[in-house]
């Protein structure tokens, strides 16, 4: 099977290994797949998307964090090509649900050619996700920690004091979501996250409103156990068609952890195996 690997180098865990490009190859290769692209170690994204794109891959394998991957998603279901994701990042959120490895050269190690299927997104406003969406509150915290990546850990510091006024904030109910019978729920965060692989659930919308500094360190622990649900001041809605309305011009929203700016309303559909998929090896 031709394949082709995308690694990004400064993604969590691949900036602390000297040549990870060197060892995901050999990994792929004893695995059974025919490297068809000789990049260097250190090749600028764009510079090794632009060379899969030309190449006769069938696969693509990308190594990086969740924002690498959505990337390479976005640009995989446009080609075509067949998917297949290694962890390099911190979160690794998108591998974890796949049960892949936690590792990326032990998960390279487990793939083998063969069975491709099909694997659901979502998009927001057009943009695609793989796991998770964020409007609101949240996501000045996030953008604000994309500025400090890279500066290890100094960057800690100025983060925790932005932790500290968010959470002194006073609390806006400028989101609303429309909810069954007519009515309508407000709040000042939604979270988006998408079904488990080959579950038949739609998208979920949780609504936070916090009452106060505890309710927001409340629900920002439940949001990081990935048990926001369970928060007496979230509203729940499901579906594959989704959306958040503001009456403000624009919102900041968060595509598995990186941000950008979009006018509202935001809206969430999920398409059902959008994406060509290798057929992931499992877990240790």
């Amino acid at each position: 099977m031709r394949a082709a690997l995308v690694v990004n180098g400064r993604a969590g865990s691949m900036a602390a290994l000297p040549a990870p490009r060197l060892a995901l190859e050999e990994a792929l290769r004893t695995a059974g797949f025919e490297i068809v692209l000789a990049l260097p170690e250190q090749a600028p994204m764009d510079e090794q998307w632009a060379a899969v794109e030309a190449s006769p891959a069938e696969v693509v394998f990308v190594c990086g964090g969740d924002g690498t991957l959505r990337d390479g998603a976005e640009r995989l279901i446009r080609t075509g090509q067949i998917f297949a994701p290694l962890p390099g990042g911190t979160m690794n959120r998108v591998c974890t649900r796949l049960g892949l490895a936690e590792e990326a050269v032990a998960a390279a190690r487990r793939y083998r050619p063969g069975a491709v299927i099909g694997l659901d997104a979502a998009t927001a406003n057009g943009h695609l996700f793989l796991y998770q969406s964020v409007v609101g509150a949240p996501t000045r915290l996030m953008r604000f920690r994309e500025r400090q990546r890279g500066s290890g850990t100094r960057g800690w510091l100025p983060l925790a004091f932005a932790l500290l006024r968010e959470l002194f904030r006073p609390s806006s109910r400028g989101l609303s979501v429309r909810l069954r019978q007519g009515r309508r729920a407000r709040g000042h965060a939604a979270v988006v996250t998408m079904p488990l692989p080959e579950s038949t659930q739609g998208l979920t919308l949780a609504l936070a409103r916090p009452q106060g500094p505890r309710g927001r360190l409340r629900q920002a622990w439940r949001w990081f156990r990935g048990r926001l649900s369970e928060d007496p001041d979230v509203t729940m809605r499901e579906g594959e068609r989704l959306a958040v309305h503001a009456p403000s011009n624009w919102l900041r929203l968060s595509l598995d952890g990186e941000t950008r700016l979009t006018a509202p309303p935001v809206r969430f559909r999920l398409h059902r195996r959008a994406l060509r998929l290798l057929a992931p090896p499992g877990g240790a």
